[in-house]
């Protein structure tokens, strides 16, 4: 079985999308972004505008935490500090067919920045499947136990 590390960044992989949360003036903002997770750097890319405003969120305050889910079972939540970087050679290492959908004119294009999160922390639910956990819910209802609803393990990372 894989250690609780290998999970988290397997899972992260896998659900790709997740709500990226930063810190904003007016509170709290997230918002979906898809992730180029990168296990063997200890990194998690995204590619966004120039003109939005992450950029200044970030530079006010790193703290960025990532919410990774697939809305069933699988749920992981991770801390870390994001930098924005204008890295051309990076930006199009990211570069996929998606990122061609939202920015037409390639990799080149001045309005297409990086952020790089450093993860620091992270906590990850990995149950059963609907109709499993429904059922263990029913049991443990029924007996007055607690249903087993999968794994829930913290990492540092």
């Amino acid at each position: 079985m894989a250690s609780s590390l290998d999970q988290v960044w397997k899972m992260m992989e896998k659900l790709d999308f997740c709500m990226f949360v930063t810190q904003a003036p007016s509170g709290l903002r997230s918002r979906p972004m898809s992730s180029v997770v990168k296990k063997d750097e200890g990194r998690i890319y995204f590619l966004t505008e120039a003109s939005s405003a992450k950029d200044d969120e970030i530079a006010a305050s790193p703290n960025v935490l990532l919410c990774y889910g697939d809305g069933a079972s699988q749920f992981v939540s991770t801390a870390g500090t994001a930098a924005v970087s204008n890295d051309r050679a990076l930006i199009e290492q990211l570069w996929n067919p998606g990122a061609q959908a939202f920015w037409p004119n390639g990799p080149k294009d001045p309005n297409v920045i990086a952020i790089v999160v450093r993860p620091a922390s992270a906590e990850y639910w990995d149950g059963h499947g609907t109709v499993v956990s429904s059922v263990k819910f029913a049991v443990a209802l029924l007996t007055g136990t607690s249903p087993d609803m999968g794994s829930n393990h913290k990492v540092a990372l």
